[in-house]
């Protein structure tokens, strides 16, 4: 009994010694010892750059938070808009930075608050996607902020590019284009 109870404060100071000990090995598990450790990779990833701040009765571009190293998410929102009953536009990217993917839009709250909805996103060539976002029926447009639809596009090489919302329109509940309405576009950078 008692070599039991001496045991216990030998076998306490031997794993101190073992957990305090291992701050002061180098690394290295086994064979050549341990070396300087390497560099992590250069990190790859997207950058969505805005052309200017979304200011009242905008449309604008956004980088999607959950955009990745190889995958980048275009949010459209609107910034402070009355009575937005629809928009459509032509979406201009670079081609040679981007792969759009056709199933990846989702449509964001913003407009679908208000009713039923119609989303319309169709590539119509490399580089240039055809987009059309309306309420349905007898309602009233939406007031607001919010994101309109997400885009999503597979990084292709690296370098920077336009993307542009081009032919747009935004109309009002009784169907009267809004010509206030600003749209700003951005560059994207792909790098790594």
């Amino acid at each position: 009994m008692r070599l039991a109870s001496r045991a216990v404060p030998w076998v306490a100071l031997a794993v101190v010694a073992i957990f305090f000990g291992s701050f002061g090995c180098g690394g290295g598990g086994g064979g050549g010892g341990g070396g300087p450790t390497e560099p992590p990779p250069p990190s790859s990833g997207v950058q969505f750059t805005a052309d200017a701040p979304a200011g009242a009765n905008s449309v604008y571009l956004g980088q999607g938070s959950s955009s990745v190293a190889n995958r980048f998410r275009l949010d459209v929102k609107a910034s402070q808009v009355s009575d937005l009953y629809g928009v459509s536009f032509n979406l201009e990217y670079p081609e040679a930075r981007l792969r759009f993917l056709p199933g990846s839009t989702s449509e964001g709250s913003f407009l679908s608050s208000n009713g039923s909805t119609d989303l319309i996103v169709e590539e119509d060539s490399p580089g240039l996607i055809v987009v059309g976002l309306s309420l349905l029926g007898d309602v009233e447009g939406r007031d607001g902020s919010g994101t309109l639809l997400s885009l999503e596009f597979e990084t292709l090489s690296a370098g920077s590019g336009p993307i542009q919302m081009r032919q747009h329109d935004a109309v009002n509940s009784t169907g009267d284009v809004m010509d206030q309405v600003e749209w700003i576009g951005g560059t994207v950078n792909v790098s790594g």
